[in-house]
């Protein structure tokens, strides 16, 4: 019997590594994992893949090759205003790169078990799935929950872990994973830690333990700077229809907005956004480029004056907040930072 050859991919980083993760786990049962199990994590090394790959097992009757977000699969970037198309050369070298990592899994033992994990969403007619597929692969796409999906997968998610949940739980759970699916688990958990010894979960004490995720529309004001700025003060009054914002929410939301933007453009930082789903990646360049990192450096150190001013009663919450985010949407309106 031939081991398998599997690709994983998908728009939710978190989701797809869970289940490559529960793929790995099946794979490996029975195996001594030192020598039964080999990962490669963003590895360029296809010598030492391919010779993993061709190693017969010992004692064992499959050795398993998880390969995680191989970098010639790495989908191109698509160009932006702030990034022109890829050359041709860029192109071709990618495309190489690509055949030779499908080379390489071409000469995989029989017995070897290898497993491909691509954290962004490939697609159905790419070069890379129809490669792996021609080698006899199986692609598996995990789906990311969207609607009514999501208060279902946020209920199946608690059974799983023993949790009765009351209606208000689920709601803000759901708002949660609309936004983050790993950002749900962590909250699950809490909860699962607080129920270990029988205590039921009311509607207060899942307001009282669960982090509510920020309105939608918090998020809309946020990305309105970077796309259509004029319309930041219309978005800000809308905001200020729901009781629940108050200007220190939406201070600390743009905060984190601009700490995670001056981070992408970090290189010592970079690195750590591979991770990210692959359309939050492409906004944040676009917003990177927009702003550059002189100018989101500077208006970090604004919010952190206004909230000094307005914590000392200087100034009042609401009409410095306008008047920052009028300027930073001035300076967006203006040309493209350097």
């Amino acid at each position: 019997m031939v081991e398998p050859l599997i690709l994983i991919h998908g728009e939710d980083s978190y989701l797809v590594a869970q289940a490559a993760q529960e793929l790995r786990d099946n794979l490996s049962q029975g195996l001594i994992s030192e020598l039964g199990l080999e990962e490669f994590r963003g590895a360029d090394d296809l010598e030492e893949i391919q010779r993993s790959l061709a190693t017969p097992p010992f004692l064992s009757v499959r050795r398993v090759v998880m390969i995680w977000d191989p970098p010639q699969l790495s989908p191109a970037k698509r160009p932006s205003s702030a990034r022109p198309p890829d050359s041709k050369r860029k192109q071709d070298r990618r495309a190489s790169q690509l055949q030779a990592l499908l080379a390489t899994l071409a000469v995989r033992a029989e017995t070897t078990a290898a497993c491909v994990v691509v954290r962004q969403l490939l697609p159905a007619t790419s070069t890379a799935v129809k490669g792996i597929k021609a080698l006899g692969g199986e692609i598996r796409a995990v789906a990311t929950p969207s609607g009514q999906e999501v208060p279902r997968h946020v209920e199946a998610r608690a059974r799983a872990r023993g949790l009765r949940l009351p209606a208000a739980a689920i709601h803000l759970l759901t708002d949660i994973a609309a936004q983050d699916m790993g950002w749900l688990e962590m909250e699950l958990d809490k909860l699962a830690l607080y129920s270990a010894d029988g205590r039921p979960i009311t509607a207060t004490v899942a307001r009282l333990l669960i982090t509510a995720a920020p309105p939608q529309e918090l998020y809309r004001l946020t990305d309105a700077l970077f796309s259509e700025p004029a319309t930041v003060g219309q978005r800000l009054d809308a905001l200020w229809t729901r009781p629940e914002v108050q200007p220190p929410v939406v201070v600390g939301a743009l905060a984190r907005v601009l700490r995670d933007l001056i981070s992408y453009l970090d290189p010592k930082e970079r690195a750590t956004w591979d991770s990210a789903p692959s359309w939050r990646v492409r906004k944040m360049a676009t917003q990177a480029a927009r702003a550059g990192a002189s100018r989101l450096q500077g208006w970090l150190v604004d919010l952190a004056e206004l909230d000094w001013l307005t914590r000392t009663g200087q100034v009042d919450a609401r009409d410095g907040l306008e008047v920052v985010l009028a300027r930073i949407a001035w300076d967006l309106a203006g040309p493209r930072a350097n």
